[in-house]
């Protein structure tokens, strides 16, 4: 199991800083695409508002990360830099969910929601999304 990502940052000022930023979103966007679900009951009363119940990725749920980077300068400023910190949380979750539905595809799911949990997965396969 792992995780690539190939990002274009600019010129990067402190690289250990980009490739903090750039973990952080990866986990982020895993978070999102597999845990994440807010949750209300039929009130209109939050029941995942506590990090008890409100699922987030642990360490040992992220795959390794491998980044890669090439540079084009930013035109725009004197530094040749550009933003690091959305570009993993951005990708991540279609990457995921794409992967999810070319494993998928023996069983003709066509569409998946969001979290990809072991329910959804098993729902998909049942109605056959399309």
């Amino acid at each position: 199991e792992r995780y690539i990502a190939v990002d274009d940052c600019g010129v990067q000022i402190n690289p250990l800083l980009v490739e903090g930023q750039l973990h952080g979103g990866i986990v982020q966007g895993i978070g999102q695409a597999l845990y994440e679900k807010t949750v209300y009951d039929s009130a209109g009363n939050l029941l995942t508002g506590t990090l008890q119940d409100y699922a987030l990725p642990r360490t040992f749920h992220i795959p390794d990360i491998e980044l890669g980077s090439t540079v084009t300068p930013c035109p725009h400023n004197p530094l040749g830099s550009k933003g690091a910190g959305e570009s993993g949380a951005i990708a991540a979750p279609p990457a995921i969910v794409n992967a999810v539905i070319d494993a998928l595809q023996p069983w003709g799911v066509k569409s998946i929601d969001m979290p990809i949990t072991d329910e959804v997965v098993w729902q998909a396969i049942k109605e056959k999304k399309i």
